[in-house]
């Protein structure tokens, strides 16, 4: 007689998630160590990014070949918006090539040749030929980032602990800004301060780009906040027992988006960065709107349509924790002027110029040295206004595609957030758009490579997290 031992069957094995990789964990390191040295300001960072990025694509494709799977790829305007900008990189590399156009070169070459008596100096259609390629080999990076962290986002998981410790790393930060501003600490970081202790500016020099960086953080702890609100009211149970689950959730682990949150939020109020404060709440304004538009009709709806006026508390709440310094900085600002507007009349100028070719990717302070008068005292590196400096530096064709990249991106997400079911994510890109797009009329951050590898990995996750097509994988 057989026994019931030889009759039964085994239990079938739990199918095991694929390891993440090499290449999960490098992006991972860059999106949380990249603001570590002063936000990567300085070029020898970008350069061993790209290096790191690199590696991590190898490893990727590896891994994808290895499983004998293929490569994704994303929505066809998202092609045709990489496809834009890798022909913007490639402009910029032209711009950097010696002799290829002599004819349109910049007169500034003629001038040089001939206090040099030298002429056989190649010229190019770059002021700084090395720093145009040195800046198009940065942008490539990015472009490859971006990539990378779309291809890598397919994956649920991938995503949401990718997210988690890009808040996590935003969060750590902000309370390191917040340390050094209450506790009045006479270092930054490891060096001595450099001015501007009585601002929160974390890891970064300039407070404006730490706004920015900042600001992305609060906008991503506070999608995911949304979309678990949302989740919860969809859920085929009585208010009593979703009450109920809200209260187990919060108690548990939910309360640390709502630190971070909060803490993140502080830091960007403290930073003092006014344009970074309007962006910021304009940014929220839209993710806010977007999310209550979007939950069905009846008490849920009325109840997200009214967070859109949390952008005003908020206002309200900056001005009673720091509104001295800030309305200080607005009267400044309407009484004696901004440096920032007198340097833009001078840059429309150096564009009247050069339209077409511009000045060279990365040449903007050889070219405005050639246009600065006595009404700018100071040598600026950078034009404050990341749109009149794209046109300076590429001319007008070159910078209508790199925006025109950046629309199709926000087009595509727009679409996203508005017919899927998860569209969290979507919305959050749509918002961190509004919120860099308007901070850069006034400001750099987005020559910060913290600040682009974060904005860049939240399209990553936006447009990773778009359903397969038939026949795609994971």
């Amino acid at each position: 007689m057989l026994s019931p031992a030889v009759l039964s069957f085994p239990p079938p094995r739990r199918r095991q998630a694929p390891t993440r990789g090499l290449s999960f964990w490098l992006l991972a390191a860059l999106l949380v160590f990249s603001p570590l040295p002063f936000g990567s300001v300085y070029a020898v960072w970008p350069a061993l990014y790209g290096v790191v990025v690199a590696l991590a694509v190898a490893s990727f494709v590896l891994q994808r070949w290895h499983r004998e799977r293929g490569i994704t790829l994303p929505q066809p305007s998202v092609v045709a918006a990489s496809a834009l900008a890798l022909g913007v990189i490639l402009w910029g590399i032209v711009q950097s090539l010696p002799g290829l156009f002599p004819g349109l070169e910049h007169p500034a070459w003629a001038q040089t040749r001939g206090l040099l008596e030298y002429p056989e100096l190649a010229g190019a259609l770059s002021l700084v030929p090395e720093r145009s390629l040195q800046v198009a080999t940065h942008f490539l990076t990015f472009l490859v980032f971006a990539w990378l962290a779309f291809w890598l986002c397919r994956r649920g998981r991938n995503r949401e602990l990718l997210l988690r410790l890009f808040i996590a790393a935003q969060t750590s930060y902000a309370v390191y800004g917040l340390v050094v501003y209450f506790s009045g600490f006479g270092s930054f970081l490891w060096f001595d301060d450099i001015g501007a202790a009585n601002l929160v500016r974390s890891t970064f020099i300039n407070r404006n780009n730490y706004a920015t960086y900042v600001g992305l953080g609060t906008l991503a702890a506070l999608a995911l906040i949304l979309r678990y609100l949302r989740q919860l009211a969809s859920r085929e149970t009585d208010q009593r027992a979703r009450l109920r689950s809200f209260i187990e959730d919060v108690s548990t682990t939910g309360w640390l988006l709502v630190i971070a949150t909060v803490v993140c939020f502080l830091a960007l109020l403290l930073s003092e960065s006014r344009m970074g404060l309007v962006a910021f709440l304009a940014g929220l304004t839209v993710l806010l709107l977007g999310w209550s538009l979007r939950l069905p009709a009846g008490r849920t709806r009325t109840l997200g349509l009214a967070l859109v006026s949390l952008p005003l508390m908020l206002l309200a709440l900056n001005l009673l924790l720091s509104g001295d310094q800030t309305m200080a900085r607005f009267a400044h600002l309407f009484e004696n002027g901004d440096l920032r507007f007198e340097g833009y009349a001078l840059m429309q100028e150096a564009i009247d110029e050069r339209p077409l070719l511009g000045y060279g990717l990365g040449s903007f302070e050889s070219a405005f040295r050639l246009v600065r008068d006595e009404t700018i005292p100071a040598i600026l590196r950078r034009g404050h206004n990341d749109y009149l400096e794209l046109v300076m530096e590429l001319g007008w064709p070159a910078t209508i595609a790199l925006l025109g990249a950046f629309g199709l991106l926000l087009g595509t997400a727009l679409v996203m957030s508005a017919q899927r079911q998860e569209f969290e994510l979507a919305l959050l890109f749509v918002a961190a758009t509004v919120q860099v797009g308007l901070h850069s009329l006034a400001d750099f951050s987005m020559q910060m490579p913290a600040v682009v590898l974060a904005y860049l990995f939240l399209a990553g996750a936006a447009f990773g997290s778009a359903p397969l097509r038939p026949g795609q994988s994971h």
